[in-house]
């Protein structure tokens, strides 16, 4: 159920007025008209409706090539200091180190699941102290029905946005990542991991090297604190597990066993090539493992003080049909 202070910050997807009501089957937008209707399950359904078309804009400009390329790319390690003092276990698809940058939430603070998947973030999320709003498309985890295109939520509304494998899903994950920066607070952080050298899976749309998540958030208007390889997922243990694992632990566990002898074949030519190349600066540490990694960790935040100029505009939303 979602608390009081979730239901404070939803707002229209169209036009981000907020909605006065949220009991009643139906919720309707005073501004623009829109119409959401409640599912039986007593869920909302905001998702984006076939015949809907919302319109935005972004720049392009040399500048923010030049500025993804100064990707802040390290191997992973934890927060120095800890960010929280989370000490239970660490949820499936994270790290402690991944966990150390989460900021630790304040009474009447809420922090978006964004595509939640089957929940597993949400015992987290609320233990660090935040009312948690949990969203994906399809799923009975979620707490309401959203398309990550638009969200439902006032703007500067949210204190941390976490998207665990998710931005890949997306048909427009630019268009996310400014839907993001529009409801997070200024200083608000946005935490999540991204696939690359994955196989396709659940209808990927775009994997994303190191250079890629920096354009994709730093031209959105992010802050980008940290990039970093995921450890012990690269390319071969990623192939083989996610080929052959079905979900069960059986399964998961022949997979690492299949994948193993091939990672360790490919860590020993990657420990050789570095201790035989001339050029050895070419063959750091990190970036290596990005050049093999599976997926990657991002630590970025919105802006405390928003830049006069920049390299995105924000959305302009502009529905090409009103249904109702």
């Amino acid at each position: 159920m979602r608390s009081a202070a979730i239901d404070a910050r939803l707002a229209c997807v169209v036009c981000h007025e907020p909605f006065v009501l949220v009991d009643g089957p139906t919720l309707s937008c005073a501004r623009c008209g829109r119409d959401v209707s409640r599912l039986a399950d007593g869920r909302w359904d905001f998702r984006l409706r076939s015949d809907d078309s919302l319109t935005y804009t972004r720049r392009y400009a040399p500048a923010g090539v030049a500025a993804a390329l100064d990707a802040p790319l390290q191997t992973e390690r934890p927060s120095q200091p800890p960010r929280n003092g989370f000490a239970e276990a660490i949820p499936v698809h994270l790290t402690a180190a991944q966990v150390s940058y989460l900021p630790a939430g304040r009474p009447g603070q809420v922090a978006l699941d964004l595509g939640c998947g089957h929940g597993m973030q949400r015992g987290l999320l609320e233990q660090l102290g935040y009312d948690c709003y949990a969203i994906d498309y399809e799923g009975s985890a979620a707490d309401d029905l959203v398309d990550a295109h638009a969200l439902p939520l006032r703007n500067a509304s949210i204190d941390l946005v976490m998207s665990i494998a998710v931005l890949e899903h997306l048909a427009d994950p630019l268009r996310a990542a400014s839907e993001v920066l529009r409801v997070l607070v200024p200083g608000g952080a946005f935490i999540g991991t991204v696939a690359f050298l994955e196989p396709f899976h659940d209808n990927s749309f775009f994997h994303f090297t190191h250079l890629g998540v920096s354009w994709a958030l730093r031209t959105s208007g992010f802050e980008v604190e940290m990039i970093a390889p995921i450890p012990g997922w690269d390319v071969v243990r990623a192939q083989i597990e996610m080929e052959l694992a079905s979900g069960s632990r059986a399964s998961r566990t022949l997979a690492k066993v299949a994948a193993a002898p091939f990672v360790w074949a490919l860590r020993g030519y990657g420990a050789a090539g570095r201790t035989l190349a001339r050029a050895r600066e070419r063959y750091a540490r990190p970036l290596l493992s990005a050049r093999h990694a599976g997926a990657f960790f991002f630590v970025a935040r919105r802006p405390v003080a928003e830049p006069a100029a920049s390299l995105h505009d924000l959305p302009v939303n502009v529905p090409r049909a009103a249904s109702g």
